[in-house]
């Protein structure tokens, strides 16, 4: 008998990669002062940016603000460090905009083609929906939920985000296990009830009370925990 009857799963930084949009977004940025080696520390530094900002401020507050407002409060810090004379508004729409066209991880179409014929494909994510755009069709998936469709990111007060997955399937929580990279995927979804599988991919320490059910690397891992095994793909 399956533990599971829904596999829920986060977009960016589980299924695809926003950092292969990097060096397409630094050009746009830095025009006559590109290089590949300041995109790289550049992207970086905003990422570690966003990622302290949501720690700080959306997650522990459990509030809902825009992605792109997000993305242009720290721009405009990030900016300013660095003296780039460019929009922090129109920053932030060109990030969103490239995010729709991140790159597939390796094990991403292995994982989704073997674990899709036997489980419904909930992409559950922290997104404004622009954000999707072509990306909605890297898989013909069950079922869409965004934080801006709701207005309430995963760990919102509301707890509308996991409640959405959780209603539309009319399951159990516990029959619903969720993957995803960040914080707010284990913390939301472990709140509602729903089992959590944090993917590692970047080999970090957990630093938070509520710990994940399971801690895989690859969505190889995931697939075994399924109980699909997976042959990796040959190089």
């Amino acid at each position: 008998m399956k533990k599971f009857s829904i596999v829920s799963v986060d977009m960016f930084g589980t299924l695809v990669d926003v950092s292969s949009r990097k060096y397409v977004i630094w050009r746009t940025f830095l025009k006559d002062r590109y290089s590949d080696e300041l995109a790289e520390e550049y992207w970086d530094r905003a990422t570690d940016l966003l990622f302290q900002y949501s720690e700080d401020e959306v997650t522990p507050k459990r509030q809902y603000i825009p992605l792109k407002v997000i993305f242009e409060i720290c721009f405009s810090k990030f900016f300013s460090e660095i003296d780039l004379d460019f929009n922090p508004k129109d920053a932030a729409q060109i990030l969103a905009y490239q995010h729709s066209f991140s790159i597939p991880y390796g094990d991403t179409m292995l994982f989704l083609d073997s674990v899709g014929r036997e489980y419904p494909v909930c992409v559950s994510s922290d997104t404004d929906e622009d954000m999707l755009g072509p990306l909605r069709q890297l898989y013909q998936f069950d079922n869409i939920v965004t934080s801006e469709q709701l207005e309430s990111y995963k760990t919102g007060a509301d707890r509308r985000f996991f409640s959405a997955v959780i209603d539309h399937y009319g399951a159990r929580p516990e029959s619903i296990i969720h993957i995803g990279d960040s914080s707010s995927d284990v913390i939301g979804a472990s709140e509602a009830g729903i089992v959590t599988c944090w993917l590692n991919r970047k080999h970090g320490i957990w630093s938070h009370d509520v710990k994940p059910d399971y801690e895989v690397k690859s969505l190889i891992e995931v697939a075994s925990i399924l109980g699909i095994d997976i042959a990796p793909s040959p190089l």
